[in-house]
């Protein structure tokens, strides 16, 4: 007998309502933590207030902010273009390279639980600690990355990686693969031995070589799992800032800023809180964004399988 059978006055109590109380700690939460701080964010990027200015005290000017950004501020577009290109790069190297080792991992290692285990080290590194380990790795003077570079001829000896701007940018997404590979490999790794045996079965009775049953039965099998890997790790790869802070501080000049980091610069440099509130509310904004594009995914790829 099930629990639900065996106590009719529970659920009695939640098909009246009764439940509501159960569940109102956690809307508190969510009020205080999300609701609100957004709701006052919104609002103050819709002031003047700035902390640097006596002049501007938190007057209500609309959307002149939103204005200025979209029309006047090439440095607000710098970053976010500079931002999308470091996500669309870390997050296909992350993935192509996440899919592959899982696959090898699958397919020829038999003792995966050390192996992931192993894998696990980089991610789990705070990444304050991953950008003090890699800044003073490629320190220019006594760097242990560098001098060997120096030594391999790959790097004059002149010049350091962070205080080159052509090399700063790709030093930081070879950093985020490095730290962020093995999530990518754990998740789709997990994916493939949940996958059911019976679909490969029937296509190597019929005749299908390991090339078809990829295209046309595994991925569309991991659709969901990668809809998933490629939303955390989009998200996460745009609020990127605290290896790129500790590393650059998004410079040599502007090379490295990205948007996060130039909504940091806005808000606690500057001091101009209400302008800052509108580059901090286009980071969620593309944020959401994201989030609608995967929701959309995932339910047109059930509705599909749904409806056969």
């Amino acid at each position: 007998m099930s629990k639900t059978a065996a106590n009719p006055h529970g659920r009695f109590l939640l098909d009246h309502g009764s439940s509501l109380p159960l569940i109102l700690p956690a809307t508190l939460l969510v009020l205080v933590f999300l609701v609100g701080p957004f709701g006052y964010m919104t609002y103050t990027a819709m002031t003047d207030l700035s902390f640097a200015n006596p002049d501007q005290k938190g007057a209500f000017i609309g959307f002149d902010n939103f204005r200025q950004l979209m029309r006047n501020d090439p440095i607000f577009w710098g970053s976010f273009w500079l931002t999308v290109r470091f996500v669309l790069a870390a997050v296909c190297i992350e993935f192509v390279l996440g899919f592959a080792i899982a696959l090898l991992i699958w397919h020829f290692i038999k003792r995966q639980r050390l192996l992931t285990t192993l894998l696990l080290v980089p991610m789990m590194l705070a990444p304050v600690a991953v950008g003090l380990i890699w800044r003073l790795l490629l320190q220019g003077d006594f760097g242990m990355v560098t001098y060997y570079l120096h030594k391999l001829g790959l790097l004059s000896k002149a010049s350091a990686i962070f205080s080159t701007p052509s090399l700063v940018m790709p030093a930081i997404i070879a950093i985020d693969v490095w730290q962020w590979t093995p999530f990518v490999t754990l998740i789709i790794l997990a994916g493939l031995m949940s996958l059911p045996k019976s679909p490969f079965e029937a296509a190597t009775i019929d005749g299908a070589g390991p090339w078809r049953q990829f295209t046309d039965i595994m991925l569309p099998l991991l659709r969901p799992i990668i809809a998933l890997v490629l939303l955390l790790r989009g998200i996460d790869a745009f609020k990127e800032f605290d290896k790129v802070f500790i590393m650059t501080g998004g410079g040599p000049g502007t090379v490295s800023e990205l948007l996060s980091i130039y909504a940091y610069r806005v808000n606690f440099k500057n001091w101009n809180l209400g302008y800052g509130a509108t580059v901090a509310f286009m980071v969620y904004l593309v944020v959401l964004i994201l989030c609608s594009v995967f929701y959309k995914a995932v339910y047109w790829k059930s509705a599909n399988i749904g409806g056969r």
